[in-house]
């Protein structure tokens, strides 16, 4: 149901509040964007005031899909343009790895840690603080780019999981406690 040349930011994950997606929901309906779409892949605590929140805010193309399990989640990404993880507390986020597999570049917050790793800003995406003005600033530098420049950017993402893939772990602990 979503529109084929829709501009689609997706976040994946636990509809809880330490994802802070009542600032996620109120950046992306502050973008004047013809043809943009929110989806939220994943379940929780938060759907019903989430959805509440955004009737009341009177936000557009905004689409709820549930928890999917593995099988099906490639697809939610195979149809995003860009994954957006604006935590307030995140370890990591998978998501974010999972997502530059499918070369979308993504934006994430300065407490999700695999930013500190994955994400070069103006590169492959955005880093952000967990404010409405941060994410919205992010989400509006991403809309602005052509759909060639978020490829590339994509492309980046892709490049920098297989570098990350390809990584000899084992050889890098030895090198650690060699030098200990």
């Amino acid at each position: 149901g979503i529109p084929e040349q829709s501009l689609v930011f997706l976040f994946c994950g636990r509809l809880s509040s330490e994802k802070n997606l009542f600032n996620l929901v109120k950046a992306y309906h502050q973008l004047d964007h013809q043809g943009k779409s929110l989806i939220f892949v994943g379940d929780g605590e938060l759907r019903q005031s989430l959805q509440n929140y955004i009737d009341e805010l009177g936000a557009r193309s905004v689409y709820f899909f549930g928890f999917q399990n593995r099988s099906q989640i490639p697809k939610y990404y195979a149809i995003s343009d860009v994954l957006v993880l604006p935590s307030v507390r995140e370890t990591w986020g998978i998501v974010v790895n999972e997502a530059m597999c499918f070369e979308l570049p993504t934006i994430v917050s300065y407490q999700v840690g695999a930013g500190i790793d994955l994400v070069t800003d103006n590169e492959n995406g955005y880093s952000v603080s967990t404010d409405v003005d941060s994410i919205f600033r992010a989400i509006q530098q991403i809309s602005d780019l052509s759909a060639k420049e978020r490829m590339l950017m994509g492309m980046k993402s892709g490049e920098i999981m297989k570098k990350w893939a390809n990584r000899d772990l084992a050889e890098s602990l030895v090198q650690i406690i060699e030098s200990v």
